[in-house]
């Protein structure tokens, strides 16, 4: 058995055992801080979970410690082993370079003079095809300067027959304008007349609304204005009473709270007088690493809990 396969075999205790977890979730999960009786119930079980965690730290301390011994042995065995194969095999490295480095070398060459051949061959036809794609563009040219010359004949006549045509179209245009301005004079005269006569007939209607709506607005004005008076007057009366009940509640309130501060005054002074306790201790010293980290998680943990109780009731003693 390997020496991987025997530590993973190696059993792993701890004082906190799972049914041992299980029992002290049950019996801490949901308590609440909401009164003096579950405030005392959630403070220990977060001490007794803080006790059980830095015993699991302590015995994890422990566990590892050979662990770690071993593992360096290991890595220096390695390494000097690993030094030795490497004087070995440098030289073979050397010695295979050298063969190596010859055979790139004629491989490179060989690859070079056929690059330049290729390149030659490459460079013939790309010339021959140069000559051939000149000579047939000399002689598209020459036919498209003969179709342009047949083109622009016939653009020119097309010119011509556009510019009669438009002529006679401008001409149609004159008339028909002519036509219609006449015609929409005609329409202009009839259509004022029209809108004089019921500009005269809107007039007469918007004089007879303004007048009705004159007489409606001032009986809507007297009749808001009476409502508007008695609703005012009730919002007085309830604001009145509202403030009233408000200022009588506010001060039960803050009576009912200088009353709770002071019954609560011992307690705090207890809690803070505990807290400088505390914070007072004094620490042992140690020279072992584990008990070290012990010490050191105790004093967090300690610190952690002076914080939380001097924190409390904190602004009721000032």
């Amino acid at each position: 058995m390997s020496t991987d396969a025997k530590v993973e075999s190696l059993p792993v205790v701890f004082s906190v055992t799972d049914a041992a977890l299980s029992e002290l979730k049950q019996r801490l999960t949901g308590l609440t801080a909401t009164n003096k009786e579950g405030y005392e119930a959630v403070r220990s079980g977060i001490a007794e979970c803080r006790e059980l965690r830095v015993a699991v730290e302590k015995r994890r301390v422990e566990l590892k410690a050979d662990a770690l011994a071993w593992g360096r042995k290991v890595d220096n065995e390695a390494k000097r082993i690993t030094a030795a194969l490497e004087g070995i095999e440098e030289p073979l490295k050397i010695a295979k370079k050298s063969v190596d480095d010859e055979k790139e070398r004629a491989r490179r060459e060989k690859e070079e003079a056929e690059k330049r051949r290729i390149e030659e061959e490459l460079r013939a036809k790309r010339e021959a095809e140069e000559a051939r794609l000149r000579a047939e563009r000399e002689a598209e040219e020459a036919r498209l300067k003969v179709e342009r010359e047949k083109l622009e004949a016939e653009r020119k006549k097309l010119e011509a027959e556009r510019a009669a045509e438009l002529a006679r179209q401008q001409a149609e245009q004159a008339r028909v304008a002519e036509e219609q301005r006449v015609e929409r004079e005609r329409l202009a005269k009839e259509r004022a007349e029209m809108e004089a006569a019921q500009a005269a007939e809107r007039k007469r209607l918007e004089d007879e609304r303004k007048a009705v709506e004159a007489d409606r607005a001032r009986v809507e004005r007297a009749e808001f204005e009476r409502q508007a008076k008695i609703k005012a007057d009730e919002e007085a009366r309830a604001r009145v009473e509202r403030e009233r009940i408000a200022a009588e509640q506010q001060a039960a309130a803050a009576a009912l709270e200088r009353q709770r501060q002071e019954r609560l005054k011992p307690d705090v002074q207890k809690i803070h007088d505990m807290a400088t306790m505390l914070r007072n201790l004094d620490w042992p010293s140690v020279n072992d690493e584990a008990a070290n980290a012990c010490v050191d998680c105790a004093r967090l943990t300690v610190m952690e809990s002076v914080e939380q109780l001097e924190s409390f009731g904190k602004a009721i003693l000032v």
